[in-house]
Order: structure tokens, then sequence, then C-alpha cells
């Protein structure tokens, strides 16, 4: 686990970055968080890793060390607990995935397809050494999409009408494989992008990595 320091970072967008012509309206206004200091991992969790915790769940055929995907929210969420350990909040999450400076993917601020895995598959964790944030966590652009611990909610001072807010749906981060299947594979490789699903939902493209509060 790496450890994201105490302090105020920039969350959330006011004005999208030049090349992204796609609206965020649940991800405005930009604001200033302060976090408490928190350990992060700095790989999502595997199927290897997975595996271990529940040996007799069926497992796609993929390697071990690419990340685990067809998880439930609860299923995440035992698995960080089962360790000691939780889901990031969404705050904790891009923080973590952005560092301090507002910048758009964890690299900075001009999208580039080659430097995350925004292609059909997913790839064993930390294969793209360009999609690492300031602080060394590894794939928050691409690979595969995360689940947090918060639920979707509007941010402060959000003024954009969503029927998907409310405590009934968790908040799902970062992009995955699987962007090139929408039509703005940058949009949703911006750490600001939020998705949302309901807790009981497994998908092909969602996995999760686990963080953890200072004692």
């Amino acid at each position: 686990m790496l450890l994201i320091p105490t302090g105020p970072f920039w969350m959330g967008i006011d004005e999208l970055p030049p090349d992204t012509p796609w609206g965020q309206k649940d991800a405005k206004p930009k604001h200033k968080v302060t976090l408490p200091a928190f350990y992060i991992d700095q790989y999502e969790v595997t199927h290897g890793a997975y595996q271990k915790f529940e040996p007799e769940m069926k497992i796609p055929e993929r390697s071990p060390d690419t990340p685990m995907t067809h998880v439930t929210w609860h299923d995440a969420d035992r698995y960080c607990h089962s360790l000691g350990k939780r889901l990031p909040t969404e705050a904790e999450w891009e923080k973590a995935a952005r560092g301090t400076d507002g910048r758009a993917y964890p690299w900075g601020n001009k999208f580039d397809l080659k430097l995350a895995n925004t292609g059909a598959t997913p790839m064993p964790v930390g294969s793209f050494p360009k999609d690492r944030s300031p602080y060394g966590v590894f794939d928050m652009a691409g690979n595969v999409s995360e689940w947090t611990d918060s639920w979707y909610r509007a941010y402060p001072g959000n003024t954009f009408p969503s029927e998907d807010y409310g405590i009934f749906q968790k908040v799902v981060r970062g992009g995955s494989f699987n962007v090139n299947r929408h039509f703005a594979d940058d949009m949703f490789a911006q750490v600001t992008f939020r998705n949302y699903n309901r807790p009981h939902i497994a998908g092909p493209d969602n996995g999760f990595r686990c963080a953890k509060s200072l004692p």
C-alpha cells in the first residue's frame, strides 16, 4: 500500500481539457477537499489474490496477475475487510489518482490512448508504467474501473438533477479496458469521471482496490 498524505486537493471539474468535447455535469464544480492521510493499494486486486480469499468462486480464464472483475460491491467490501482494510471513498480515490494540482489524467492533462489500458482485454496490473499517479498508484485511467465506498450523490454546489442520486448506487471510478466501446475514450479515462452501479451488480470490467485509515 502507498501512503497518501494529509491535506487539500482539487476534486471535480469546471471546464473540460481541450481534447475532450463531452460534459461531466455530475463532476462539477471543481472544489477543494481536505482529507486525512490514508493508505491505498498500489495495484488493483488481482484474480490470484482474490481466489485465495474465495477459492470456490469461478474465475474467468485470465492470468492470476490481471485485475479481479465480476465482483459486486459486497464482494469487494468483504475482501477488503478480511484484510483489515476497506474500500476507498470517492474523494480518496480521486486524490490518489490526480494528486493536488488538479490534473485530468494520472500522468498530466493531455490524453494519450497508448498510456493506459483502454484496449480490448484486461492486462496484468502495472503493465502501463505511464498510467501512474503522482503518488505512484497504477491503473487509475485504464485496466478496470473500481468500486468505491461512496454513495452516488451530488457534489456541494452542483445543480445537475439526476434520478440516480441517492443511497442506492455506489460510485465507480476510473477508466477501463472497455472504454473503447464508448464514444469518448478520453472522458472515461479522466480522473474526474464519475460512474455508478447498484451494489449487487457485477460487471466484466469492474474491479476494485483497497484502502486503509491510519491508526
